[in-house]
């Protein structure tokens, strides 16, 4: 099941991706039980965050709806579905969390991009973990804003864990218990602030990770049985049609369970928190072919979806919030 956050006029709502179809979670939730005279036992799902807080129970009622809106869209009870489906073409997809609890990255988790990157054949005995702010987050076909002196900008697809249960000290065995689901991230970097500029090295990952716009999230949350080897799929990104990383992600060095894991002995994870995976060869940083206004970036994950943004340069200017 691919689940997705999307605006149908003014409104922003939940939904469940149908082929090339949108079905209102909340709408079609509430009819569901309207015919089956059961009464409201809670109030409509604000958002993916709330619908991950439910769990498998949510998960379940979520199948019920899809199976029903199916159901009677194959049936004579069409008409009463008016409203409750929409063409995907006709909607906003916004990101499928714009609010996680904390999004958390890997850094040099696949050992071609560390040969890349440092040249080293060394691998890592640790995670290498950063954190981007929600701010960083933008949808599909959202604009990544960068300001007029960005001059090497780089992009990093790679595939997201979306947290599902809370969990602390979570042991290796138990880890995939935790998992939701799946989505993309383009982690886009500025490389200016990668160390090479410093005496001592020293990379400012705040600075280069963490400004407004610099985590392209989505398309769709894609439960975890829909992928059954999130180790063994394709992730490939294109930069105005031109193919620049592709690559399987049993490449990884850290696998998700160990990810999962290792991180919780830190720190509490919750339902929304975003475990972004690391990302293969093929940035910017080794080709030396920066990103730059009005570049097209296309990233696609296999069983997920296509994520595509373009690069904009912002205009700088005083925002009162």
């Amino acid at each position: 099941m691919k689940l997705a956050t999307f605006r149908q006029g003014r409104e922003v709502r939940l939904g469940i991706v149908w082929d090339d179809k949108i079905i209102d979670f909340n709408a079609a939730l509430r009819l569901l039980r309207k015919k089956s005279s059961r009464p409201e036992t809670s109030s409509p799902l604000a958002d993916m965050k709330s619908f991950l807080t439910l769990g498998a129970r949510g998960v379940q009622t979520a199948r019920k709806v899809e199976t029903w809106v199916k159901k009677q869209a194959e049936g004579k009870s069409r008409a009463a579905l008016r409203g409750l489906i929409f063409d995907l073409s006709k909607v906003k997809i916004l990101p499928p969390l714009s609010n996680p609890p904390k999004i958390m990255c890997l850094a040099r988790n696949y050992v071609s991009h560390i040969r890349e990157v440092i040249g080293d054949e060394s691998l890592p005995t640790d995670l290498l973990i950063f954190m981007k702010p929600t701010t960083a987050i933008i949808g599909p076909g959202d604009p990544i804003t960068v300001p007029p002196e960005c001059r090497e900008l780089d992009h990093e697809i790679e595939l997201a864990v979306v947290i599902g249960q809370k969990g602390r000290f979570i042991p290796l065995e138990k880890a995939m218990d935790h998992v939701a689901g799946y989505t993309i991230l383009n982690d886009i970097s500025d490389r200016e602030y990668v160390g090479k500029n410093d005496p001592g090295r020293r990379v400012n990952w705040f600075f280069m990770k963490a400004p407004d716009a610099f985590a392209p999230l989505g398309p769709y949350l894609v439960l975890k049985d829909e992928i059954k080897d999130p180790h063994g799929i394709r992730l490939r990104l294109w930069v105005n049609g031109e193919l620049r990383q592709d690559s399987l992600g049993e490449e990884m060095i850290f696998k998700i369970p160990e990810i999962i894991a290792r991180t919780s002995q830190f720190i509490t994870l919750e339902p929304g928190d975003i475990l972004s995976t690391g990302t293969p060869t093929g940035t910017s940083f080794s080709t030396q072919q920066y990103l730059k206004a009005g570049d097209v970036i296309e990233c696609e994950i296999e069983g997920i979806g296509r994520l595509r943004n373009i690069v904009k340069v912002e205009k700088p200017m005083y925002r009162k919030q």
